[in-house]
């Protein structure tokens, strides 16, 4: 990361991992994930009478219900005093680090959307379909490569539809206009989901103080399948053109909420600020990872990658010749950011890789993208990775295993008594012609 430390992290409730990032990162934003720790809730109240009456929901309320830090800390001394939960160490400990895993503490901070792990654990699926649990460690170098190949391949399709397909505007909106131009296909959709909710709001001018203006906003917010009505209020700057909202949409998602759009078309403004518009979510933003050389490239197939390498090459040359004096240096870097603005100025659509993504790899019959080597069935060749579970099996478990047994052996001796074929027989079959093995059922977790 160039040197520079992450502005948030989180992390599951793991102690040292959390004193580590206080030494190292001490101006990062610490979150820990909330799934983890109300997936924790039954376990540890559920032993109460008036859990399934009450408690449960009323935990929740003050989780997800609460806009500020003041609400929330009404609602909890409300929460503990009203089921007398004093002496619960367990919610102690988390009202301890409220401000650490609360979305209502966690708004002033940019999170893309996520409360949760999710992103880290669902790196499974970056090899989902390319490795298993059996992969030797030359396969799996191989198998890397596809996966990779995959995933830029996915990046330049995307990117190429973003520039040659155009979602039209709902409205005649300039706001709208300016995020249909500069945003992905993706973005501009989540954009539009909120230009929609406008049509059944209404913002109340609550006060003014000076050039600040605060507006409240009644909107009906659906959870599942019911809905209930929320109270949320915006800070209007005349000034600067700030906006502010309760619900916290824009500084943790990046997408400006319905509620501040409300308040600009109240106010007539018509040009949207630069700094609503996030770099991240930009179409014409390039992923340096699509141009990284890598052993899939052959030839021409990937004209870009070749080149990024060979500019690369030519910058490597420039840069240690230019290193050793200070001037050489300064020229070299004014020069260079000249060059950035104008190469960043005249921009053009990215060219589509016309090269297969299954290049490089098997495909077995269900579809499943497999191994550029034939896999070798585990009831043939044992793994000498981890054992498929190292957990002790049951006396019920067990016994079932030991019935299971006896039931084959029967079976194998009849099929002998009537003639019939003997599994396993086929010994020829088995040992020089495998099937592929089925990878498509590896799972992950993805939690939201």
């Amino acid at each position: 990361m160039d040197g520079i430390a992450p502005k948030a992290i989180i992390t599951d409730q793991d102690r040292a991992m959390k004193n580590a990032i206080a030494i190292v990162f001490p101006e990062s934003r610490h979150r820990l994930c909330l799934w983890h720790i109300l997936k924790k809730v039954p376990e540890k109240l559920s032993s109460y009478a008036s859990y399934k009456s009450g408690m449960k929901n009323a935990l929740m309320k003050c989780v997800y219900d609460t806009q500020t830090v003041d609400e929330f800390e009404k609602c909890w001394d409300h929460f503990i005093t009203s089921y007398k939960l004093h002496e619960n160490a367990w919610l102690s400990s988390l009202y301890t680090e409220r401000e650490y895993w609360v979305p209502a503490f966690l708004k002033d901070c940019f999170w893309a959307g996520m409360s949760t792990t999710q992103r880290s654990e669902s790196m499974n699926a970056f090899f989902d379909g390319y490795v298993h649990a059996k992969t030797n460690l030359k396969e799996f170098v191989d198998q890397f490569d596809s996966a990779l190949k995959k995933k830029v391949e996915s990046e330049n399709n995307a990117d190429f539809h973003s520039f040659s397909v155009t979602i039209p505007c709902i409205s005649r909106s300039p706001i709208e206009k300016r995020f249909q131009e500069l945003y992905t296909n993706a973005k501009f959709r989540e954009v539009q989901m909120q230009l929609t909710g406008i049509i059944d709001l209404d913002p109340e001018l609550l006060k003014r103080d000076g050039a600040v203006k605060t507006y409240l906003i009644e909107d009906e917010v659906r959870v599942e399948e019911f809905s209930k009505s929320v109270t949320f209020s915006v800070d209007f700057s005349e000034e600067n053109t700030d906006a502010k909202c309760s619900c916290g949409l824009f500084q943790m998602r990046g997408i400006l909420c319905r509620h501040i759009l409300a308040v600009f078309k109240c106010n007539g403004i018509k040009s949207l600020p630069e700094k609503y518009i996030l770099d991240r979510w930009r179409k014409d933003i390039k992923r340096r990872y699509t141009l990284i050389d890598t052993s899939y490239d052959a030839g021409d197939q990937r004209p870009d990658a070749s080149r990024y390498a060979s500019l690369l090459k030519i910058c490597y040359q420039m840069i240690t010749h230019a290193a050793g004096s200070k001037k050489h240096t300064e020229d070299v870097t004014h020069k260079l950011h000249a060059m950035i603005e104008l190469y960043t100025e005249n921009q053009e659509p990215p060219s589509i890789s016309l090269t297969g993504s299954n290049v490089g790899c098997t495909q077995n019959d269900t579809g499943t993208v497999g191994s550029s080597k034939q896999v070798l069935s585990p009831l043939v060749v044992r793994g000498k990775g981890r054992p498929p579970s190292l957990r002790r099996a049951s006396r019920m478990e067990k016994d079932m295993r030991r019935v299971k047994g006896k039931t084959k052996k029967a079976e194998l001796k009849r099929k002998q008594r009537e003639g019939g074929d003997i599994p396993g027989q086929d010994t020829c079959r088995n040992l020089f012609g495998p099937s592929e093995v089925d990878i498509s059922n590896v799972g992950y977790v993805h939690t939201y």
